[in-house]
């Protein structure tokens, strides 16, 4: 089975081609022919966060681009593709039409069954586009951390997920990107921040942890934002803050906000006795994150999966994983309920 996947939730643009047999979709590994992401940092970067107008002009940009060099990298044409698959929410909802809508016109036009797939899911299995699944590994509980999203998830099989904490305000990804902006490094902040915190000392400052106490598996990254702009004020503010000072800022916020993470994290295994945990969405790609799962994992009997660096961030690969496992609509035998999918800004698992 060839699946042709777009993703297209936020700032970047993706397109994949990936191939498995169908009759073992249960289980085992998919084969990526290709995964072509057009990424638009250099457009949102002088604003310091994704302008959704900005975004989704520039994915109209990059669909024809992106689509022929998937086809061609895969060395398919669309007379072999069985299956498409299309990110339809969370995000912006003119990003999601654009990647949505693209992957409806092919399908309708050449009779292509389509899977709407939501991106969270993408996310929350995407460290099995490399890994092979197996029975054992479910339940699991997934952390999805990210720019826009920081939550933990129960997963019980490719139709059985279970929201069971999330962040109350900030998402652990956009307090990287607030910090970063603030201290003049610029967006997106994420790897600024993972960069210059191994100059500093993780040790430096103690950051509070919100909630890390709470009695149940909600976060709040807020009042540490809060109380880092608050130390960085009491050095008398961005650009009188000495350099070794913010290296240390750095490190001590990525320790705390790793902290905070694992936390909750091995909580929720104890709560539901589960033994494997996913770490996915573009945050986890943050190596001190990587390590204390990893590390603490390990100790406690836990089997951290991670993705790869380049299936960390937002990809079509992840998306059409996900999408092998999705109910797909026939356009040639449906086609009424065909042309009712649509773009869910919201979409909630």
């Amino acid at each position: 089975m060839i699946n042709l996947a777009f993703e297209s939730s936020c700032d970047d643009f993706s397109c994949a081609v990936l191939s498995k047999d169908a009759a073992v979709l249960e289980n085992g590994n998919v084969q990526i022919l290709s995964n072509i992401v057009y990424s638009q940092d250099y457009v949102h970067g002088i604003y310091g966060g994704v302008v959704p107008e900005l975004a989704s002009r520039n994915h109209v940009k990059a669909f024809l681009p992106a689509f022929r060099i998937a086809l061609s990298e895969a060395g398919i044409t669309l007379k072999d593709v069985n299956l498409i698959s299309a990110t339809a929410g969370p995000g912006l909802v003119g990003s999601l039409l654009i990647g949505l809508m693209c992957a409806k016109t092919i399908s309708y036009a050449l009779d292509i069954p389509l899977a709407p797939v939501n991106h969270i899911e993408g996310h929350i299995f995407s460290p099995f586009l490399e890994i092979s699944e197996t029975e054992e590994m479910f339940p699991f509980v997934a952390l999805v951390i990210s720019g826009g999203h920081t939550h933990l998830y129960l997963v019980k099989s490719h139709s059985d997920i279970k929201l069971i904490g999330k962040t109350r305000d900030d998402a652990s990804g956009e307090l990287f990107d607030k910090i970063s902006n603030y201290l003049g490094f610029g967006y997106p902040g994420g790897r600024i921040v993972d960069e210059l915190a191994e100059k500093g000392d993780k040790d430096a400052f103690k950051f509070p942890l919100p909630m890390m106490h709470s009695k149940n598996l909600d976060m709040s990254f807020s009042g540490l934002k809060t109380a880092v702009v608050t130390t960085i004020g009491g050095f008398g503010g961005p650009g009188k803050i000495k350099e070794n000072t913010v290296y240390d800022i750095f490190a001590s916020l990525r320790e705390a906000a790793a902290e905070l993470l694992y936390k909750k994290t091995s909580e929720a295994c104890s709560l539901y006795k589960v033994k494997t945990v996913t770490v996915s969405g573009g945050v986890s790609a943050n190596s001190r994150i990587r390590k204390i799962f990893k590390e603490n994992g390990e100790k406690s009997g836990l089997k951290i999966i991670f993705p790869s660096l380049k299936y960390a961030t937002d990809n079509a690969a992840m998306i059409g994983y996900a999408g092998f496992f999705k109910n797909s609509v026939d356009p040639s035998a449906l086609r009424s309920e065909f042309l009712n999918i649509n773009a869910d800004p919201s979409w909630e698992l």
